[in-house]
């Protein structure tokens, strides 16, 4: 690898770090929320391990605060999935780490026989990701000759309180939701998407080449890519509302007009992307300098700072009304009229025309999602 790729990536990973510090200060952000499931299961380990070793006096409780740190996870649904999982995994390595010892003579033997069975087990679709507990359980029990009947019932009990602790703890402590951060995130994502549209008309305006502003087509993509980890983050917002003792129908109404929202920008998402190609690609490239002259180029940026600013409008609206708010200001249509008739100039030429025509047709789409 390359020095100069690896400052980079360093300082690309500083970066990161830093923006994610700052954002844990700001309420309804990914970080705040991860952040503060990171201390949950700090608390929900300690008082694991303090139970079992203190007041249970199991021998060698590691599972314990092992279970009760994975089954604090970012929705309490999660949580409840997570627990019962690992119960049940550990309960499977337990079992056969007895019966690998009961049926060979020695320990090695006995790795040998319960290792693939283990890893065989762990790979049940009902178990999901901790599968891999199986075989952790049942090589370290094996390993350690802790397959007698105190040890045995001591694993699963700490197993089971670590689960209850890590699932309790994250029910009663500050329920993980994420209703209001999907909002925060797609009024981001709005504005993105806006800011882009208001580039391109800048540069469209000024008639400066699109090499001078950044490669549009490319910010269009990592648009629709953040869209795409939106449309999974608002996925998880709904799923943090099941099992949650704070939920309400507030909150689930506010994700549907989140939901909308979402629709409503992937659409104008995806004509803005079109928009970005054409402008940014071999065809804008090809276009004679008289396929877009000033006065086209005017009617354009002025349709795109129209259609920019209305999406901004369309988003806050969808999130926020409660069905009787009166409907935001539709797109401003004059533009789109005087680019039209720029389009429909029989006076330059047909590949001139046709040029001007798949612009036309571009930004036509915009609108007709902006309205949809």
């Amino acid at each position: 690898m390359e020095p100069n790729a690896i400052r980079s990536g360093l300082r690309g990973d500083l970066r990161g770090a830093w923006r994610f510090a700052r954002a844990t200060a700001r309420r309804d952000t990914w970080a705040r929320e991860t952040a503060l499931q990171a201390l949950k299961a700090a608390v929900a380990a300690v008082l694991a391990w303090f139970i079992a070793s203190q007041v249970l006096a199991l021998p060698q409780p590691y599972l314990a605060p092992w279970a009760a740190l994975i089954a604090v996870r970012p929705t309490v649904h999660w949580s409840a999935l997570t627990g019962l999982r690992q119960m049940a995994a550990v309960a499977m390595g337990v079992v056969v780490a007895v019966a690998a010892v009961a049926v060979t003579p020695g320990r090695e033997l006995a790795l040998a026989v319960c290792v693939p069975v283990a890893l065989l087990l762990s790979h049940w679709p009902r178990l999901d990701d901790q599968g891999l507990y199986v075989p952790f359980t049942a090589l370290f029990m094996v390993a350690l000759d802790n397959v007698d009947g105190p040890y045995v019932l001591a694993r699963l009990v700490e197993t089971a309180l670590g689960a209850g602790v890590g699932i309790g703890l994250n029910l009663l402590l500050v329920p993980p939701g994420r209703v209001r951060a999907v909002g925060t995130r797609l009024h981001r994502e709005a504005a993105a998407t806006a800011g882009l549209l208001r580039e391109v008309a800048a540069a469209l305006r000024s008639g400066r080449d699109r090499t001078e502003d950044g490669d549009w087509s490319a910010r269009a993509k990592a648009l629709e890519t953040r869209g795409a980890d939106t449309a999974a983050a608002l996925d998880r917002a709904r799923n943090s509302l099941r099992l949650n003792p704070q939920s309400t129908a507030d909150e689930y109404a506010v994700l549907d007009r989140c939901r909308a929202a979402l629709e409503h920008h992937r659409r104008v998402g995806n004509a803005a992307k079109a928009l970005a190609d054409l402008l940014d690609g071999r065809t804008r490239r090809a276009m004679p300098d008289t396929a877009l002259d000033p006065a086209c180029r005017r009617a354009c940026a002025a349709a795109l700072e129209a259609a920019a600013d209305a999406h901004e409008r369309q988003v806050a609206h969808l999130i926020q009304h409660r069905g009787d708010d009166a409907p935001p200001a539709p797109a401003d249509a004059s533009p789109l009229e005087a680019l039209e008739s720029r389009a429909h100039d029989g006076a330059a030429g047909p590949a001139v025309s046709e040029l001007r025509a798949t612009v036309l047709a571009a930004v036509r789409r915009l609108f007709h999602e902006l309205a949809a």
